[in-house]
């Protein structure tokens, strides 16, 4: 046994665990160590303790050295009230105030929601069926986001405390609302409603195609962009920013009603008008689509018996008939036809009126 005397002669040193796990993590990290350095995280009057703010020398398995599940972690701070006071009594945060309660809001109808700890450990760590921190998050690279009352109309939204970086927001959204991630999905298949090459979209990834849209209300105007979430997020106006969640799905900032059969309200639909001039819409001005209070008004149709808010892959002006009560016609014919400013043709069944090629 020559090994013998090696195994039972003295051990070297034990390095304290918090050292081994510092070390580990610099020796990790070093190529982006400024990044993490200029961060929030990486900031020690935010996170007094920095890496073992978070990290411990043992976890659970598939927990990246973290206490709990990842998404526990983060609630340690980024909860309510009483976790954040909790992590400043045990030295892990400076101050308990000034974050926003992300608990609260994944506990609304509407929800970006958490793996579950089995979902988690059946996924190695990220359950497929939902959605984790660190799904939208990098916890190493986060910087302080832009003030949404700055924000600029005439250029894409910029995300800054996501995957190392500045990137359009909408590339985020497509990670699971893609066509990749979506599976096949065409619900979930976001990207496809607002591509610049369809008919028509709202200007997520480009301007609009629609050059006349009298309803907008300042600051926005034909060749503005719009934003995720600018229509999804907290429905508290002083909220977290970003879908969390919400009580009106899916994760809107405001009600609106996609089923018929309830007349027009300012609060039915108050996230269109968030952006476009209520005043307007139910004008019967010719200097509009005078028709839009006869449906929405009149006939209790919702916004979406006509419209799809991402976009039409068929037609102009967020075309794209709700085919639960827009029927094909006598004829078996389900079309609208544009034919100019506020001039077109639909040949469609509804409202229990056959229309063929009916003009306005």
């Amino acid at each position: 046994m020559p090994h013998l005397p090696r195994l039972l002669g003295p051990r070297p040193p034990a390095q304290p665990v918090g050292a081994l796990l510092l070390a580990a993590l610099a020796l990790a990290a070093t190529a982006d160590a400024g990044a993490f350095s200029a961060s929030a995280h990486g900031n020690r009057a935010v996170l007094p303790q920095a890496c073992r703010g978070c990290h411990v020398g043992h976890g659970p398995p598939r927990a990246v050295m973290l206490p709990g599940s990842g998404d526990t972690t983060c609630l340690t701070c980024h909860g309510d009230a009483g976790s954040r006071n909790a992590a400043k009594a045990k030295g892990l945060l400076a101050k308990a105030e000034g974050l926003a309660d992300i608990a609260a809001e994944q506990r609304k109808t509407s929800r970006h929601t958490p793996p579950s700890p089995g979902q988690a450990a059946a996924a190695g760590g990220a359950a497929s069926s939902a959605v984790s921190c660190t799904s939208c998050h990098d916890a190493h690279y986060v910087v302080s986001a832009p003030d949404p009352a700055k924000a600029d109309v005439t250029r894409v939204k910029q995300i800054q405390n996501a995957r190392r970086g500045a990137t359009p927001e909408y590339e985020l959204c497509y990670r699971c609302h893609g066509a990749a991630a979506a599976g096949g999905a065409a619900a979930r298949d976001i990207r496809r409603l607002v591509r610049q090459a369809n008919p028509s979209f709202h200007p997520v990834e480009a301007p609009a195609r629609n050059t006349e849209v009298p309803s907008l209300l300042q600051p926005y105007n034909e060749q503005s962009y719009t934003a995720c979430t600018d229509c999804h997020g907290s429905d508290q106006a002083n909220g977290p920013r970003g879908p969390h969640g919400s009580s009106f799905k899916p994760i809107l900032k405001a009600r609106f009603e996609p089923d018929s059969g309830r007349a027009e309200t300012a609060d039915l639909y108050a996230l269109c008008y968030r952006c476009h001039s209520r005043n307007i819409v139910v004008s019967e001005n010719p200097g509009t689509f005078r028709f839009h209070r006869k449906h929405i008004v009149d006939e209790k149709a919702s916004c979406r018996a006509c419209h799809n808010s991402h976009g039409s892959t068929q037609y102009t002006h967020l075309i794209d008939f709700d085919t639960k009560i827009v029927f094909p016609n006598s004829k078996g014919r389900l079309k609208f036809e544009d034919q100019g400013v506020r001039r077109g043709a639909c040949s469609l069944r509804c409202h229990d009126k056959d229309h063929d090629e009916l003009n306005y």
